[in-house]
């Protein structure tokens, strides 16, 4: 009997220990320096505080965190230490294999109950570890209107080891994304929401490669089950949510119509050899035997030679573009009919795709602006797809000889400052650029000594830097030296790249006249310094 009570009594004891850990699954984090370590699940006991997460980066390259790591209270202040780690060695170069990844478990000191977030700190000289602010020790409540269910698979394929989930059209050097571990080859996430609005979602590692291969889905209630391959293999995808099961629906018909035809008839001139001509085929296998860089741009240059004579493809292969263009002119055709006679959000998501997409002629942007105008304009005002035809409508009117579009924007010091203020009766240069930009900040260079010439004669240039962190901006600011008023948009809080139609660059830069006319779009510092001798001569 004695026996049977002690067992009982250390059964009590083990659930008694349980009650007393909290586990939180994918906690709320605020800013971070880094997109390398990933969270995806705290612990918390009277005894530790446990992080679980996972490193990432290319193959062959390393990441490595410092044992002198430390969790600090933001209610108390206190540091907690870094007492152990699993799954990797701290202070040790961890090298990623096949699966871009190594998952690993930091055990800190107990955190006080007052602490109810804290920042991850490596405690490194010169602020140069990683940091990941405001993790919250709090399971959040989530009082979204919609909850969408997402889950599945990835098949023989290690590098899917992470995938990213974001609102469609959503830049990831600018705006934060969220990050989905893949274990065992599973996934699993509950995205909860207010609108109705389009996400995609793609590996990481495809992203790092530069090209991958998005899933659209709409947010709503329901569930998404996909099976994910690689970018040559295209997923399965099932919903049954409403208008995701349409929005599938469409491209199914579509592809069946339109797509999968042409990509057959491509595919068969390519296993018959038919695209590249016999002179194009030879230039092919001497680039893959290049030695260096100038021998390969002598190649690219004898390349783009042939295909500016017409020699770089074969006459089946040029007759097939000519088919591809007739038949994509056939397929906007029908999906400009289903938009305009499906006045649904399926309808509006496919019009903003569009003209995501666009790279037509001024009339093709009519059409688009007349489908807006007189199908959309009135429907789903509070939805992130109407606000950003709205965007794109007034994008539109952003040509030399329209005029610029005013905004209000913070400095690194948080004064606000708004743009027509801070141009009025000059000829201004507006500088849409981002430190990750390197095409954007050799441009904002180059305009410095036109800059410190014209200041004093009624010239101004503004600044706005597009990024993550304010720190980017103001390091780029310090290592280039503008000499003039910059401001700060961050995480694309103003729109300001989507109304000003570059959404998915870096910068541009406008130059206009003491009117607000827009003279000049993307001027070189030489042209800008000959318009500046004719407005502000002396």
């Amino acid at each position: 009997m004695k026996n049977i009570l002690l067992a009982v009594g250390i059964s009590m004891m083990g659930i008694y220990a349980a009650a007393q850990t909290k586990v939180i699954e994918y906690p709320v984090t605020g800013t971070r320096t880094t997109d390398v370590l990933e969270l995806y699940q705290v612990e918390i006991s009277d005894t530790a505080l446990i992080l679980k997460g996972d490193m990432y980066s290319r193959p062959n390259s390393w990441v490595s965190i410092a044992a002198s790591s430390v969790l600090k209270g933001k209610h108390t202040g206190k540091e907690y230490r870094l007492k152990r780690a699993t799954g990797i060695k701290l202070d040790n170069k961890e090298y990623m294999s096949s699966s871009w990844n190594r998952s690993f478990t930091l055990q800190f000191e107990p955190v006080d109950k007052r602490d109810k977030s804290v920042d991850f700190d490596e405690m490194l000289t010169g602020g140069n570890g990683f940091q990941i602010n405001d993790i919250f020790l709090e399971k959040s409540e989530q009082k979204k209107k919609i909850h969408c269910h997402i889950e599945g698979k990835v098949i023989d394929n290690p590098a899917y080891s992470r995938l990213m989930l974001m609102p469609e059209g959503t830049d990831p050097r600018v705006k934060d994304w969220i990050s989905i571990p893949v274990r065992d080859g599973k996934f699993s996430y509950d995205l909860y929401v207010d609108r109705e609005e389009p996400y995609e979602l793609y590996a990481w590692s495809d992203q790092m490669n530069g090209g991958w291969y998005p899933v659209s889905f709409l947010s709503e209630n329901g569930n998404m089950r996909l099976t994910l391959y690689s970018m040559e293999k295209e997923p399965e995808i099932h919903s049954d949510a409403p208008l995701t099961s349409e929005l599938l629906r469409f491209q199914k018909e579509t592809d069946d119509k339109f797509m999968i035809p042409l990509r057959m008839e491509r595919e068969r001139l390519e296993q018959e050899g038919k695209i590249e001509t016999p002179e194009m085929k030879a230039l092919y296998e001497l680039f893959k035997k290049a030695k260096d860089e100038q021998e390969m741009n002598e190649i690219r240059r004898k390349a783009q030679q042939l295909e500016k004579e017409g020699k770089a493809y074969t006459e089946e292969y040029r007759a097939f573009e000519q088919k591809s263009r007739e038949v994509y002119g056939k397929y906007a055709e029908y999906q400009n009919k289903y938009i305009q006679s499906n006045p649904t959000l399926v309808g509006l998501y496919l019009l903003t795709r569009q003209v995501r997409r666009m790279r037509g002629s001024d009339e093709s942007v009519a059409t688009y602006i007349n489908l807006y105008r007189t199908v959309y304009a009135d429907k789903f005002a509070d939805n992130p797809m109407a606000e950003y035809m709205k965007s794109w409508v007034s994008s539109n009117e952003i040509k030399v000889g329209g005029k610029f579009i005013d905004f209000t924007a913070p400095d690194l010091q948080g004064v606000q400052h708004t743009l027509s203020k801070e141009i009025q009766g000059k000829v201004a240069l507006i500088d849409l650029w981002a430190s990750w930009c390197g095409p954007c900040r050799r441009t904002s260079i180059s305009m410095i000594p036109v800059y410190e010439a014209y200041k004093d004669k009624g010239f101004v240039i503004v600044g706005v830097a597009r990024e993550r962190k304010a720190d980017d901006m103001r390091n780029a600011v310090a290592k280039d030296k503008y000499p003039w008023l910059n401001l700060l948009e961050l995480n694309d809080a103003g729109k300001i790249w989507e109304q000003y139609g570059v959404g998915n660059g870096g910068g541009c830069t406008y130059l206009v006249d003491k009117d607000g006319k827009i003279l000049a779009i993307h001027p070189t510092a030489e042209e800008v310094k000959v318009w500046l001798e004719k407005l502000l001569a002396d």
